[in-house]
């Protein structure tokens, strides 16, 4: 019964995912993230419905974080910028993250980009 409840029941678990991440950094030292989002069945491994079956006035975020190489644990973000967009009527879409300060080039920096905690997060070296 606890799995059913969580989505591990008979009918599939419909969610928003990350598809593909791309950094470039910006003139001004900013590092801007272009996030592919899309909806997805995850017991079946398929594309699920357009709207992912949420509202429409739901909002749909893009959380990200920048950590140094060496905290393996992502437990310390120097920056963790958040882009919220409605649902509206289909998750796929391309939304843009942008670290709200400079990210050292200097510094060995990941970024952990996830849309939904119980699905993909996307590890990426940060430019």
């Amino acid at each position: 019964m606890a799995l059913a409840a969580m989505g591990c029941g008979s009918e599939d678990l419909q969610l928003p995912d990350v598809l593909d991440v791309k950094a470039t950094r910006l003139a001004d030292g900013r590092v801007s993230l272009d996030v592919a989002v899309a909806c997805w069945r995850f017991q079946g491994q398929q594309p699920a419905d357009e709207d992912c079956g949420l509202p429409e006035d739901q909002p749909l975020c893009v959380d990200a974080g920048w950590y140094l190489a060496t905290d393996a644990a992502f437990s310390t973000p120097l920056f963790s910028p958040r882009a919220c967009e409605p649902v509206g009527t289909s998750i796929r879409r391309a939304m843009t993250v942008v670290s709200p300060g400079v990210v050292p080039a200097e510094h060995d920096w990941r970024i952990l980009v996830q849309v939904d905690p119980r699905t993909t997060r996307f590890i990426i070296a940060s430019p």
